[in-house]
């Protein structure tokens, strides 16, 4: 099985830059976090584009809707 590492890292690193726009609301934390969600988002389709069903890939793919509802929460309290 696939283990995703760089993906997997990409989306840790939006994690952290969207939870660091919650507790500090201004633009720059905004775009960073949206800057790491773009570069996970196309991670993904790039692996889609090689791998058929995966569940681990479904997961991190969910992980990352969880990350965009997050900060679209985020950008409405901004």
């Amino acid at each position: 099985m696939n283990s995703y590492t760089h993906i997997k890292e990409a989306l840790q690193l939006a994690e952290q830059a969207v939870y660091q726009g919650q507790m500090n609301l201004n633009g720059a934390n905004f775009q960073n976090a949206q800057m790491h969600l773009t570069i996970v988002q196309q991670q993904i389709n790039e692996q889609k584009k090689q791998t058929s069903d995966d569940k681990e890939l479904k997961r991190i793919e969910e992980h990352l809707r969880h990350l965009h509802e997050a900060q679209q929460a985020i950008q409405q309290n901004f």
